[in-house]
């Protein structure tokens, strides 16, 4: 697997939303030409699919392609040996992220090998493709999420998507904010969520390695969600801009 831009992230989440189906398009699905790694799908909605890997100790990728327009985000601390070249070796963090653009010709990428002591969760999201009006595209060319209270960490952004990463301690709330719709979160650490929107305030559980939908809440819903637990939360946002 190549691992292009690796950049450290760590994350929160605000509501659950929908989780996906289990039908997603063949075409858009990651797969590895080891038989034993076998995706399970997380979400598969009309803009993305998401899906979980987990690489045994030992195990090789094997051979594969990439569809391209592709985030992988690795859940937890790994070591990553290039079968290719067994001198390049990559230590991961939990919440680490890579970006996959499309490419005209797709090579056989020669996979890596887990050379670390204990399994490696891997997420990938796969962008299906969109015709977004110039508006749209206008709409949201630097829209980036905006929490009040709570300082975020830009990951990446470029022509597709932005990746932010937020840490939400007990406690504390994110203060009121809009979402523009079109945004996927993951929680590479989970936790109780206190949410509050249009005046009504619920409780629930987001469990590690979750992932959730959002679609668009105007700021004057009044939205915003806090720590209700005792251990910080991270998060990822994953915006949709095209």
């Amino acid at each position: 697997m190549r691992r292009c831009a690796i950049l450290l992230i760590s994350v929160m989440p605000i509501a659950a939303a929908a989780a996906g189906g289990q039908d997603a398009s063949s075409r858009y699905l990651q797969s590895y030409s080891n038989p034993a790694l076998r995706g399970e799908t997380l979400m598969d909605n009309e803009r993305l699919v998401v899906q979980k890997f987990v690489i045994p100790p030992g195990t090789w990728e094997g051979q594969h392609t990439h569809a391209g327009n592709q985030l992988w985000v690795q859940m937890n601390d790994g070591e990553w040996t290039s079968h290719a070249d067994r001198t390049k070796v990559s230590r991961v963090k939990a919440g680490s992220v890579g970006w996959l653009p499309p490419v005209a010709r797709p090579e056989n990428d020669e996979g890596s090998i887990n050379t670390g002591s204990t399994p490696i969760e891997l997420l990938w999201v796969t962008l299906k493709p969109h015709t977004a009006t110039p508006s749209e595209i206008a709409a949201m060319k630097d829209y980036r999420l905006v929490y009040p209270e709570i300082p975020g960490e830009l990951v990446l952004d470029n022509d597709q998507i932005v990746v932010q990463r937020f840490v939400v301690h007990p406690g504390a709330w994110e203060g009121v904010h809009a979402h523009p719709g079109n945004q996927l979160y993951i929680h590479i650490k989970g936790g109780t969520w206190a949410v509050r929107t249009g005046g009504r305030e619920t409780v629930s559980e987001s469990k590690t390695g979750s992932v959730g939908w959002y679609r668009a809440i105007p700021a004057s819903q009044q939205h915003q969600s806090g720590n209700a637990g005792t251990a910080p939360i991270d998060l990822v946002w994953i915006t949709l801009k095209q």
